[in-house]
């Protein structure tokens, strides 16, 4: 079961993109009613962009966790080449 950890990675970015993606249509899109003013209106936009890539950032952050805990694993009981 060399695998079970890559599996485990990919299962995590799945898992990620469904709960993003219903975060996304859940608290994102219905953030209320259009504004008529122009600021209301400029900082309803920038939240949404805020929130959106804070969604992408955990996402990326991590799965790079759990790519960097992997290769520290395969690293650490990788053998050593003697001279």
């Amino acid at each position: 079961m060399k695998l079970l950890p890559l599996f485990f990675i990919e299962l995590v970015a799945f898992l990620l993109i469904i709960v993003e993606t219903y975060a996304f249509f859940i608290l994102v899109v219905p953030l209320g009613p259009i504004p008529h003013s122009i600021t209301d209106y400029t900082s309803l936009a920038l939240l949404k962009v805020f929130l959106i890539v804070a969604l992408g950032a955990v996402w990326f952050f991590v799965l790079d966790e759990l790519t960097n805990l992997y290769v520290r694993s395969k690293i650490g009981s990788s053998p050593t080449l003697s001279s």
